[in-house]
């Protein structure tokens, strides 16, 4: 019987809004083997993959493959542009705090409402008992939608939001979510509410990808784990992805941050990292050698999540960004998204944008620069300008925007990546590292696990009883010892079974404690809670 091919290589792909990059990366050379990129079809994304895919296997056998990892931007783009499925949300328990429900309804539009009696108190105790019928006609008119339900305090007792998504899912759903299952243990409930509500607008566009890529890797023979890049920058496996895809929001700026330090060589000191895309610029921080973590989850917009994230912020600035001229002879950059006249099929509709400048400027390769020329041409003479000063003066405008996104970092090392980065970095003292155009799929080849939770162990000086709160729910006595032994098997327990529905076997928990006392006393009789600090790791002995 023949050796099997030894497995060294993972397969790294983002897909983008512009673009779709692969890259082959050798796990053992910790170096980029082979790469490639495509335009993103977005009627069909399988087919971007398949043809990515396709290039980077002659390189490779399919054998040789420890797995395929996907990072992209349709999550982000998604929420950019507007264009999740529309969400049905329920409100449980939250009609004595209107200031509340007013902040959520102030942030998200579902396309039907509901708010009812139920909820439960900060200490995990029923407030009122669930308005069962109220659930139940709700779900009826409008099943077959997306849900989000939000329960009040559900991280500290989730039975009311479990059990209105019983009776939806009855009913028939396209896909719904509960608040405490975004929140893992952690409160908030805005965050926690608006959480649910994104993460169900995006299922349907993830399942879209989830299959394409699967069908994809079918076809190529790939019998390897098929994985998904969070927005920590860690792996998920299909599954999850399509339970949680609000977890990939900024999947494609994780990528690209891990990759560009690949890229660069940043193994120590302070850099600010920007990936320029076809839709926006990825801004994040690398502090000491590490990227810089968000303390209070990803946030795009308007939208504040619970979503662990490495802290990025993006701005409405791209390659394929709109330009326009303003009333006062002014150019603008953005936010809208057009085709570029260069790569405009046929008669299609198109629109000036960065990528037009550069290609009057003399970058021929990226389509028909003739028809950037001609619109260049155009509009210059509205502000009494020749065509390649117009493109110019674009290409200035796109630097100095960048320039001033970055200033907002504070100081370090700059680097920028991406595609379109090469023609705007110089004017913002930018380093731009080679490969710098596929430096998300390089990211995406390069990365692994990585999974947290907390859980607060509170102590109720009304009953002296010590209250843990679990990701599904809550235990408590007044033997602290034993509470906390439970509580620690309890989390670890759901670390190593989460490790094993993101893909990851073999994972063990990690688990450290903090604790807080009331005043100077150390005795017990000061503590006022502990915090379980749990991660999973695999297992390398």
């Amino acid at each position: 019987m023949a050796d099997h091919p030894h497995r060294r290589f993972t397969l790294g792909i983002d897909v983008g809004g512009t673009n779709t990059d692969g890259v082959l990366y050798d796990t053992e050379k910790k170096a980029i083997a082979a790469c490639t990129k495509e335009p993103t079809d977005h009627l069909d994304y399988k087919h971007s993959i398949d043809t990515a895919l396709r290039k980077l296997l002659k390189e490779a056998s399919a054998q040789e493959i420890i797995s395929l990892n996907i990072s992209t931007t349709l999550s982000t783009n998604a929420l950019l542009e507007g264009k999740g499925s529309p969400v049905a949300l329920i409100l449980i328990g939250y009609d004595d705090f209107p200031h509340i429900k007013e902040e959520i309804l102030s942030v998200v539009s579902p396309s039907a409402f509901i708010s009812i009696s139920g909820g439960h108190t900060s200490w995990g105790v029923e407030r009122k008992p669930l308005d069962l019928a109220a659930v139940t006609k709700f779900a009826g008119k409008y099943a077959g939608s997306y849900f989000a339900v939000s329960s009040l305090y559900s991280p500290r007792n989730p039975i009311h939001e479990s059990a209105a998504a019983d009776i939806i899912r009855k009913a028939g759903c396209a896909g719904i979510t509960c608040g405490h299952e975004m929140a893992r243990s952690r409160l908030n409930s805005v965050k926690r509410t608006i959480s649910a509500y994104l993460n169900s607008s995006l299922i349907d566009v993830t399942h879209k990808l989830i299959s394409g890529v699967e069908f994809c890797a079918a076809s190529h023979g790939l019998s390897c784990p098929v994985m998904f890049l969070r927005s920590d920058s860690s792996l998920v496996g299909g599954s999850w992805c399509s339970r949680f895809p609000l977890e990939t929001i900024f999947s494609g700026p994780a990528a690209s941050m891990r990759g560009a330090s690949l890229l660069a060589g940043v193994n120590e000191g302070d850099a600010v990292i920007a990936d320029m895309g076809g839709t926006s610029t990825d801004i994040g921080r690398i502090r000491g050698g590490s990227a810089v973590f968000s303390a209070e989850g990803a946030t795009i917009g308007a939208y504040r999540t619970m979503i662990p994230s490495l802290e990025i912020h993006s701005a409405a600035l791209g390659g394929d960004s709109a330009v326009r001229i303003s009333d006062d002879g002014g150019i603008t950059i953005g936010p809208e998204r057009v085709v570029p006249c260069c790569r405009a099929a046929g008669g299609g509709e198109c629109g000036f944008t960065p990528t037009d400048a550069v290609a009057v400027l003399g970058a021929h390769q990226l389509g028909d620069w003739e028809k950037s020329a001609e619109a260049a041409r155009v509009l210059g003479e509205k502000i009494a300008l020749s065509g390649e000063e117009f493109a110019r003066r674009v290409r200035g405008e796109v630097s100095a925007k960048l320039d001033r996104e970055l200033a907002k970092e504070g100081k370090g090392r700059r680097i920028c990546v991406g595609a379109p980065a090469a023609a705007y970095s110089e004017s913002a003292a930018c380093c731009v590292p080679h490969l710098a155009e596929i430096a998300s799929a390089a990211g995406a080849a390069s990365s692994s696990l990585s999974l947290s939770c907390l859980v607060s162990v509170q102590h109720s000086f009304m009953d002296g009883k010590f209250y843990a709160f679990l990701p599904g729910g809550q235990i408590n006595g007044f033997d602290l010892d034993g509470i906390l032994s439970r509580a620690r098997s309890a989390l670890g327990s759901y670390l190593t079974k989460c490790a094993e529905e993101i893909g990851f076997s073999g994972a063990v928990a990690d688990i450290n404690e903090e604790y807080e006392y009331i005043g100077r006393g150390k005795e017990l009789s000061f503590l006022s809670a502990v915090t379980l600090n749990g991660r999973a790791v695999i297992n390398k002995a």
